[in-house]
């Protein structure tokens, strides 16, 4: 599943889960940064409480720390219903192949799933960009990447600038490579200046243009922004299925390529691109 949305909430914030839920697509509960090193154990529990008490009406991540403690992370789990984790920092296949296996566990401990338990690598090093391929390979629960600017510019040694270049070969790298190893579009990472709404509009347009699928948020009014620029108009769904439809008719006809009757040129590239769209019109939106 798409979304669009996914708003972090600190693990020993879990009051704030019911909030996030009610406008973001979906709530990525946060063991890991957000949380100080002397609250870490007591947000693991609250966490733990919390997803087992069903306060998850969003589709709920939750972001492990880094290393051996997102295996402790992960057998807090057991009991909780979550849709995914968020790997952070991720670079060692074998610690995925081993949270897969955590994961299976906290799948029994709730009487099995419909559909795995995801594992959502956050690419924040050069060692994990250039190891995509090994990361995913580990577990069958990887569909997606996930981007951490902030953490890449320190590790490559660049310097924030407005434009955000400094990171746009990662992240073109990121769509590309997902999309040869056959996974979903990447989420964008988060974007820091929290009052500067014109610029996260901005960064949402132009990693969308990338193929970049939703957004990592770290503030409510951050989503409104997200939803709308991620969001997929009614105008281009209607505009894909006339493409699709004149197409098949065009098709039946014998003719593989057409004019639309505004002189648009359409062949089968424009239909593939027309299917596409409409598979990703599929993102669950409880924020309008």
């Amino acid at each position: 599943m798409l979304y669009r949305s996914y708003l972090y909430v600190p693990g020993n914030r879990v009051e704030l889960i019911p909030k996030a839920a009610a406008i973001a697509d979906a709530v990525i509960v946060d063991l890991e940064d957000a949380v100080p090193q002397a609250e870490k154990p007591k947000a693991r529990d609250m966490t733990r409480q919390a997803l087992a008490d069903g306060r998850n009406d969003a589709p709920t991540y939750v972001r492990l720390n880094t290393g051996r403690a997102g295996l402790d992370d992960v057998a807090a789990l057991r009991g909780c219903r979550i849709e995914g984790v968020r790997l952070a920092k991720a670079e060692d296949p074998g610690l995925v192949a081993e949270i897969d296996k955590a994961l299976a566990a906290v799948e029994q401990s709730i009487g099995g799933v419909a559909t795995p338990i995801l594992i959502s690598p956050i690419v924040e090093s050069a060692v994990g960009l250039f190891g995509m391929e090994k990361i995913a390979a580990a577990s069958s629960r990887v569909r997606s990447f996930a981007f951490g600017a902030t953490d890449f510019r320190q590790d490559i040694g660049a310097e924030k600038t407005p434009s955000r270049i400094e990171t746009l070969f990662a992240r073109s790298h990121l769509v590309a490579y997902s999309r040869l190893l056959g996974l979903d579009p990447p989420v964008a990472h988060v974007y820091s200046p929290i009052r500067d709404l014109d610029g996260l509009r901005t960064a949402c347009i132009e990693d969308r243009a990338l193929g970049f699928f939703g957004r990592s948020c770290i503030h409510p009014q951050q989503v409104p922004v997200v939803n709308e620029a991620f969001a997929i108009s009614e105008e281009r769904l209607a505009r894909a299925r006339e493409v699709i439809a004149t197409y098949e008719k065009a098709t039946a006809e014998g003719r593989g390529a057409f004019l639309m009757n505004d002189g648009t040129f359409v062949d089968e590239a424009h239909v593939r691109a027309a299917r596409h769209l409409l598979s990703r019109a599929k993102p669950t939106t409880p924020s309008a």
